[in-house]
């Protein structure tokens, strides 16, 4: 047994509440969906259910695209985009510098997407107008 496996396992089955009692975080992913039972414990999602939230994802497919698996109104966006808004943008105004307010954006998948959800990176926005 490597050390990071042995360290893996230490971390995960050293009691307390890290882990589910009688979880081998090497091998149990009892559910099937990706996830071994230590990080579902780690993420608050179910080992026993494949989707948590029921909203017909995976556990491991929604946390794979950076979707919330505890919350069934978030849905991977078809793209491969991350919910990244971090919760706590107020818009500020227009001004360079400002924070710009949420605003909803179709992507080129034709899905609607939330501006705030790109927040932290950057990106070039490509937008155009027709009358």
């Amino acid at each position: 047994m490597g050390p990071l496996l042995l360290l893996s396992l230490l971390a995960c089955n050293s009691g307390g509440d890290s882990a589910a009692p009688g979880v081998d975080c090497s091998t149990d992913d009892v559910d099937q969906d990706g996830l071994d039972g230590c990080t579902e414990v780690a993420i608050g999602t179910d080992p026993d259910l494949a989707d948590s939230d029921g909203d017909g994802l995976s556990d491991g497919a929604e946390v794979d695209c950076v979707s919330d698996p505890l919350d069934p109104t978030q849905q991977c966006y078809a793209c491969g985009w991350a919910h990244d808004d971090p919760g706590n943008l107020v818009s500020t105004g227009p001004a360079e510098g400002d924070v710009i307010a949420d605003l909803a954006l179709w992507d080129q998948c034709g899905e609607e997407t939330s501006l705030w959800d790109f927040a932290r990176e950057y990106h070039i926005l490509f937008l155009t107008a027709e009358w």
